[in-house]
């Protein structure tokens, strides 16, 4: 029980990897997430990972841009541009309610992305948790979406 537990730490820490080296051109974000998604939900060995990428990488170009474009207004709002505290709160609210429905799109896949459904709270906690985590070691920015991969597959129905 130990070990299987322990193979999937390894695969979701090296997954994790995999996924911040194919999101290094922006735009490819989407897909490597899915991509990984795809490699720790089928139990496929983690090599895996570059076929599924090849296959998932032109329908995550548009979320891809959606998620750049998300990023840079929580950057902005957050540091440049004054705004008070409530409003603050709400961007990065709205922020993480769009960035997990955004993770869970990419762990459908551009079918799954058709179909429009409310983010999970515990996504949003985790994309939450991941995010303090980088901020407060950003070394961790090179595995962490192997984590968050794993979180979103963990909170799937059924």
């Amino acid at each position: 029980m130990t070990r299987e537990r322990l193979e999937t730490l390894a695969d979701a820490l090296l997954v994790g990897v995999f996924v911040f080296v194919a999101s290094l051109p922006v735009v490819t974000a989407h897909a490597a997430f899915g991509a990984g998604c795809a490699v720790l939900r089928g139990g496929l060995p983690v090599r895996r990972f570059w076929t599924t990428l090849r296959v998932r990488w032109v329908p995550g170009v548009v979320f891809g841009v959606l998620g750049t474009v998300l990023v840079v207004d929580v950057i902005l709002v957050v540091t440049v541009l004054p705004a008070p505290l409530p409003v603050r709160g709400a961007v990065l609210l709205a922020s993480a309610a769009s960035g997990a429905l955004l993770l869970e799109h990419a762990r459908l896949g551009w079918r799954g992305a058709l179909k429009l459904k409310a983010p999970r709270p515990m996504l949003m906690a985790a994309l939450v948790v991941a995010g303090v985590l980088v901020w407060a070691l950003p070394p961790l920015a090179l595995v962490i979406a192997g984590p968050l991969a794993l979180a979103a597959e963990s909170t799937r129905e059924g």
